[in-house]
């Protein structure tokens, strides 16, 4: 088995995270370090694929050899082959193919004065 990677998630991402959660997180990640929590043994099941380089998700966008530990996110990254941008900045009309990536431009843009 490969080495465990450890603090895979940002501090900010485990706070939301833990926003959003309505039930108890009963299933914790055995990784020492992880602290990851959730409330379905299915996402601790996805979740521990993060640790190692098991990536069973493979894209079928022809000529792509990305793949992924979650089936979701492979998912999310074929819609990219197809142009899909559905998250658009409401200041410049920018668009982009994911909210995490709207989410990290509006913390980057600066409102020059006129």
């Amino acid at each position: 088995m490969p080495v465990a990677k450890q603090n895979v998630t940002t501090h900010a991402t485990k706070d939301a995270s833990e926003r959003r959660r309505k039930g108890e997180a009963n299933f914790v990640c055995p990784i020492p370090g992880c602290g990851s929590t959730f409330t379905r043994g299915f996402n601790l099941k996805g979740h521990l694929r993060s640790h190692t380089d098991d990536r069973p998700f493979q894209c079928k966008w022809p000529g792509c050899e990305k793949s992924f530990a979650r089936q979701h996110d492979c998912k999310r990254h074929e819609a990219l082959h197809l142009g899909v941008r559905d998250f658009k900045c409401g200041g410049c009309q920018k668009e982009f193919a994911r909210m995490d990536a709207l989410n990290r431009h509006r913390e980057c843009m600066v409102i020059l004065p006129s």
